[in-house]
């Protein structure tokens, strides 16, 4: 028996003087630390918990700015059952580059980029057993602009494996619980029941002006891939299969009623279609009217240039073309409709928080975890390119880049000793941050760079004391 109070005091001992000198160091900045997750326990930002009653609304407010308000009866546990005891809400905010690099959080959205405004996590729970929020409930986040004035969107955080994370905005989180058994590009994945052979269970009623209509080429000519219009930096191909181009109306009577129109035609010296013919080999029988709106559509087209092909336009040659439906959804509108139905929620925070809510961007939320205020960066027609890093002890180093243009964050690949940051746009300035530890102390790298340069050596690691480390971070906001 006394061995054995022996043990549990020198645990205890041990554990007090341990929580004390982790205590003592984010106080004094200036004690020596003994490895980098020592630092990351350091520098990563506090978790503040709260007590909250299950029948009661609640507000609260971050140390760092974040308001949450909590209605009246929220939450339940994953089986369904309501809680009766009180509920821990435990909240966490990521504001600073600091707070990103030291919580190990990048913002990327499947392959592409984010803007932030900052990252909280929210978790609730009562004895450590986690609780959801219910269906049809919402909390509603208000995050403090600090000055930013963009329009901003909700993210949530989605685990695409053990190791990989990503962001998914809270209108399309609905796509990530789909049972899918391959990963598809979460910002680009357009879902119709049609094509995947199941049934979606959507977040909301989808009614009809929820999508918009347009065309798929059916039937062409090989050379109409290659042959631009006149005047444009485009084929017909593309022309017809862009919605603005379209009259949705008839799009949308080729998609009710299954419609399918193939011409054989010829083009005249001005590169306009002409001498049109329904195709009769592959053995359909046309609808009139289908005829009569896919031969509209492209007796309007512009003319083909016939400069832009080696072979050019030969008039004695018939040419093929043709047109079935296609139906995608507006997200725009989507994500309009998803969070009107969050909005008396909304409401009802504004007046709680803060009647001059032009100071937070407020988001009603149904997921608890970690949650981003971000938008999409608007460079999707950027040339990529893979930007590559080299550093001593690049597995011993953690490295990040940061964009000049934007609160960016990005964290890169191993890849046969260096460190690789995939897909980024060319042209962009950026700064190169590595984070070390040598001889007891905690040493920083930072460089600067161009996302063309196609490898980039972070050299010149500096030691710094704690402060110093968090003040040269926070510079580079």
């Amino acid at each position: 028996m006394t061995r054995n109070i022996k043990l549990i005091l020198g645990i205890l001992i041990t554990s007090m003087l341990f929580t004390n000198c982790s205590s003592d160091k984010k106080k004094n900045r200036n004690i020596p630390v003994n490895s980098i997750s020592e630092i990351k326990s350091i520098l990563s930002p506090t978790t503040e918990n709260f007590e909250i009653k299950v029948n009661e609304e609640t507000i609260l407010k971050g140390k760092k700015g974040t308001s949450i308000y909590i209605p009246a009866n929220a939450f339940q546990f994953e089986d369904g059952t309501e809680p009766k005891e009180s509920i821990t809400i435990e909240l966490k905010e990521c504001f600073s580059l600091t707070d990103m690099i030291f919580e190990n959080l990048q913002t990327i959205s499947g392959e592409r980029i984010l803007e932030t405004n900052g990252m909280i996590y929210v978790n609730a729970e009562v004895e450590g057993k986690k609780l959801t929020v219910k269906k049809d409930k919402a909390f509603v986040v208000g995050f403090p602009k600090n000055g930013l004035d963009k329009k901003m969107d909700l993210f949530y955080e989605f685990k695409l494996n053990d190791s990989i994370k990503t962001w998914v905005p809270d209108y399309k989180f609905f796509e990530t619980k789909s049972p899918q058994e391959t990963v598809v590009e979460l910002d680009t994945l357009n879902l119709i029941e049609d094509d995947i052979g199941y049934q979606i269970e959507y977040p909301i009623e989808m009614t009809e002006d929820l999508y918009d209509y347009g065309y798929w080429i059916s039937l062409r000519t090989a050379t109409f891939d290659e042959i631009k219009l006149l005047g444009r930096d485009e084929t017909i191909v593309e022309y017809i299969e862009n919605k603005k181009n379209v009259d949705s109306i008839g799009a949308m009577l080729f998609y009710k009623n299954n419609w399918r129109a193939d011409f054989d035609f010829n083009i005249d010296k001005k590169g306009k279609m002409f001498n049109f013919k329904p195709n009769k080999d592959i053995g359909i029988k046309y609808n009139k009217e289908a005829l009569k709106i896919a031969k509209k559509l492209f007796k309007s087209a512009p003319a083909f240039d016939s400069k832009s092909h080696k072979e050019g336009i030969k008039d004695d040659w018939e040419y093929t073309l043709g047109i079935t439906s296609s139906r995608s959804i507006n997200w725009n509108r989507f994500k309009q409709k998803f969070r009107n139905q969050y909005s008396n929620y909304k409401k009802t925070a504004i007046q709680k928080i803060d009647p001059n809510a032009l100071e937070y961007y407020m988001f009603s939320a149904t997921e608890m975890g970690w949650i981003n205020c971000d938008k999409f960066w608007d460079i999707e027609d950027s040339e990529k390119t893979d930007f590559i890093v080299k550093t001593n002890n690049p597995s011993k180093t953690k490295i990040q880049i940061i964009f000049k243009d934007i609160k960016s964050i990005m964290t890169g690949t191993y890849d046969n000793g260096v460190l690789v940051f995939k897909n980024i746009p060319k042209g962009k300035e950026i700064k190169v941050i590595g984070i070390s530890y040598s001889n007891g102390k905690p040493t920083l790298a930072v460089g600067e760079s161009m996302t063309d340069s196609k490898e980039f050596e972070l050299k010149e690691f500096k030691e710094f004391t704690l402060d110093q480390l968090e003040t040269e971070l926070n510079k580079l906001n």
